[in-house]
């Protein structure tokens, strides 16, 4: 997970996405394009991880987005798309496995079940791969957002409890759709 400062959206969607994949084989870390190196997750924020159960979200240290961290990552999700063009400018190879979390979430709720069975029998491992190559084919075809800032989480930094409240609103659903399409993809229900 990938926003700016790494002490709002990325940490949040960092615990929750840890949290509902926890018995999946995956790592999932956040980080920030300009972050505040060693932060806490923003108060306001941590409410909504303390309303949510996600006592980790205590510890969160923010870090510096890196290109080692890109290398190592099958997926990465950013926050926005001006998250996302500094993702691949930073590694242009990363452009097939980046994507808006909501942009991402968008077409995991497209992917078909006929197109999660076919990949049946692999390892775990494998089957969430193939998902984010399920989700990564159908970039491009959906058809075009009217207002293309839809694909972004709100910045709440800094703003109203208002504004906290409708980037948490936007970041839950998108996590709950990607967690359908990798429980989907291994069985897990």
């Amino acid at each position: 997970m990938v926003c700016t400062g790494n002490i709002c959206r990325s940490p949040l969607g960092e615990s929750l996405l840890r949290n509902e994949l926890s018995r999946l084989p995956v790592q999932i870390s956040s980080a920030g394009t300009h972050a505040l190196v060693g932060k806490p997750i923003d108060a306001p924020v941590q409410k909504f991880a303390d309303e949510f159960g996600l006592n980790e979200a205590a510890a969160h240290q923010a870090k510096q987005l890196s290109l080692v961290m890109l290398k190592d990552s099958d997926l990465i999700l950013a926050m926005d798309r001006g998250h996302r063009r500094e993702i691949v400018e930073l590694w242009p190879r990363a452009s097939r496995q980046t994507f808006t979390l909501r942009e991402f979430a968008r077409l995991a709720d497209q992917v078909s079940n006929e197109a999660i069975a076919m990949r049946s029998g692999r390892s775990p491992l494998e089957l969430l791969r193939g998902a984010v190559e399920s989700v990564a084919q159908l970039r491009g075809t959906l058809p075009l957002l009217d207002d293309p800032s839809q694909e972004d989480v709100i910045d709440p930094y800094g703003k109203d409890q208002a504004t906290y409240k409708l980037s948490v609103g936007q970041i839950l659903p998108a996590v709950n759709a990607s967690t359908r399409l990798f429980k989907d993809a291994v069985g897990e229900i």
